[in-house]
């Protein structure tokens, strides 16, 4: 008799037990009063293993992250991620995406932000199915050190205009009419606009998208009112996989709701340029939200090392004393991990329990400590404590970190320099293993200012404003090209550096000392064209030493140029206050100069 054959049930995971493990692991590690964790084993939802909820000091929610746990590899502190990770972090979650890496030998977990930083090009230009990602060994959970919360807690800041916006639109979109069946000869003109508009955003402006409905799939048009000469719309988002129709209908209840919420209406009321001029007008429409972009620096800067460091610098310039640091030529990242996510909001704390103490200009809560703003400001807070009761401050912000206090969940902020920039680029320099950063130019000499004068100009002598110059021109195309390439690589023929210029000349002349604003610094750009040579190259001189160029002017262009024996046409020129070098950020501050520029020419011709 033949023998039966048996069938099993199915078999766990030959991985299971090593992932139950780190999951365990992770939850033993975590501090459980500042995070609730919502984690599930053996669970069949794709991309992620959970949720985890951050939590004031009295256990109010303040942000919501998504979590995938794995166990990191004997010895490594890296895994393979699936590049569908990326994909869901970037277009099916309005939530931040945080990778776990559990070191099961050691009992100790490392984490990294799952976003486009991560990735070498574009996620719509990746071919693998997995890419390697590296934990950064500042990026630890060890069931002592608590900055990782911080670090959530600012990543969490970074997605809630995002979440609110999303939420807002799903809300009220809900109930609008979907006008399904209908045949209107505005539903023709208004499909071909939203061809336009999605198809610039899914490529040339890839960005816009990305920065604004990085969750959406297309964007479709609700609109409120709609005739010849007239229109008033919204665009909103519809997410991937949600079956939604592109044309919807607003009454007036709901016209209202949405103004109360902020969210973006259009109207025009002397022309309706989506019946009249659909193209164009697609264009415009994402010019506004470019335009949008660049003022308020929304641009992705990580590509940029010398952008980092310029911009690190700069900050801890700005808050050494609220970090803990001080004001040296080096640092190392794991300094500056600590100061800012540690130091700095335990600092920030304090100071606003110091100026309730004592009652500081009528501050007697933590509501009055934010002074109208939606965030802390920390040097707010140092501007009304005195040199004495900084001590103070900061020997109780020391006792804090000794006592290893849990650190506040508390919004922080700036309105002179971004936390969100310099989370970024901070992130960046610890993505590509920097373990130091140097002050790219020579520092500000304030001590100058009491016998030269106080013009902001006589900071540098005009040795060191040309050191610093020099240091500028010789990383602004890296920089520019950087810049573009991961923010516009559709369009980046368009904004090329000085383009068509062969040799950009840039002269400069400064004083000694500035009495008068009559003294002020001069920068003047020629741009020199030759067909004879391909390479682009920068030359800058103070116009008092450039010889042949010397006499280079704004009259002089069109006109043909010998240099070194070379026949050239100028093609541009310029000239004016050298301000740029004197700002807190110059190199950040002149790319987003020239790309206004350029953009407002791309868009111009776009038309």
């Amino acid at each position: 008799m033949p023998e039966e054959k048996q069938i099993k049930p199915t078999a766990y995971s030959p991985t299971d037990t090593k992932e139950t493990f780190s999951i365990d692991i992770f939850k033993k590690l975590v501090d459980h009063d500042r995070v609730k964790l919502d984690i599930k084993e053996r669970d069949k939802i794709p991309n992620i293993d959970g949720y985890m909820e951050l939590v004031d000091e009295s256990g109010s929610p303040y942000g919501k992250l998504e979590v995938q746990i794995k166990k990191l590899p004997d010895e490594l502190h890296k895994i393979q991620c699936p590049t569908s990770l990326f994909a869901y972090s970037e277009k099916a979650t309005c939530n931040p995406v945080i990778i776990v890496g559990v070191d099961i030998k050691n009992q100790k977990a490392f984490w990294v932000h799952v976003s486009s930083e991560l990735l070498r090009e574009p996620l719509e230009k990746l071919q693998q199915e997995s890419m390697l990602v590296n934990f950064p060994s500042s990026n630890i959970i060890d069931g002592i050190d608590s900055k990782y919360i911080e670090e959530w807690k600012v990543i969490v800041d970074s997605y809630l205009n995002l979440k609110r916006t999303n939420e807002a639109y799903t809300k009220l979109l809900k109930k609008t009419n979907p006008i399904v069946g209908f045949e209107k000869k505005e539903f023709a003109e208004i499909q071909v606009f939203l061809d336009y508009i999605n198809n610039y955003l899914d490529r040339r402006y890839s960005i816009v998208k990305k920065t604004f409905y990085r969750t959406a799939w297309k964007l479709g048009l609700a609109y409120f009112s709609y005739k010849d000469n007239s229109v008033e719309y919204a665009l909103y988002p519809i997410p991937f996989g949600k079956n939604d129709v592109l044309i919807k209908e607003v009454d007036t209840t709901l016209h209202e709701e949405l103004k109360k919420e902020g969210l973006r209406i259009s109207g025009y009321f002397k022309e309706n340029p989506i019946r009249k001029r659909p193209k164009q007008f697609a264009i415009e429409e994402i010019e506004q939200t470019v335009k949008v972009m660049l003022e308020d620096k929304l641009l992705k800067h990580h590509g940029s090392e010398f952008i980092a460091r310029e911009f690190v610098f700069a900050f801890i310039d700005k808050f050494h004393i609220q970090m803990g640091l001080s004001k040296k030529d080096e640092y190392s990242i794991d300094e500056i991990d600590k100061a800012f996510f540690q130091y700095l909001p335990l600092w920030t704390l304090e100071a606003i329990k110091f100026m309730i103490e004592v009652k500081r200009n009528r501050v007697i809560s933590f509501a009055q400590a934010l002074f109208g703003r939606p965030y802390f400001d920390p040097d707010l807070l140092l501007m009304q404590i005195m040199e004495e009761e900084r001590k103070k401050i900061q020997a109780r912000t020391q006792e804090s970190i000794q006592k290893n206090s849990s650190i506040p969940i508390i919004p922080i902020g700036s309105r002179v320099l971004s936390f969100r920039i310099f989370y970024e680029l901070l992130s960046f320099l610890k993505l590509r293993g920097t373990d130091k950063i140097f002050r790219p130019y020579a520092p500000k000499d304030y001590s100058r200012l009491e016998k030269s004068g106080g013009w902001i100009w006589n900071v540098f002598s005009p040795e060191m404003l040309e050191k610093n110059l020099r240091v500028f021109f010789e990383n602004l195309p890296t920089a520019y090209n950087q810049i573009i390439s991961t923010n516009f690589p559709d369009i980046k023929d368009d904004l090329r550096l000085f383009d068509n210029v062969t040799l950009e000349v840039v002269l400069f002349s400064a004083k000694e000392e500035a009495k008068a604003f009559t003294d002020q610094p001069i920068i003047g750009f020629f741009g020199l064209s030759s067909p004879d040579q391909n390479k682009q190259k920068i030359i800058l001189s103070r116009r008092e030493s450039a010889g042949e160029l010397a006499n280079l002017s704004l009259e002089k262009f069109r006109e043909n140029i010998v240099f070194d024996g070379k026949n050239y046409v100028m093609i541009s020129a310029s000239e004016g206050v050298l301000d740029f070098i004197f700002d807190d950020t110059p190199m950040l501050s002149f790319v987003y100069h020239l790309i206004e520029n350029y953009m407002k020419n791309h868009f111009e011709n776009s038309r």
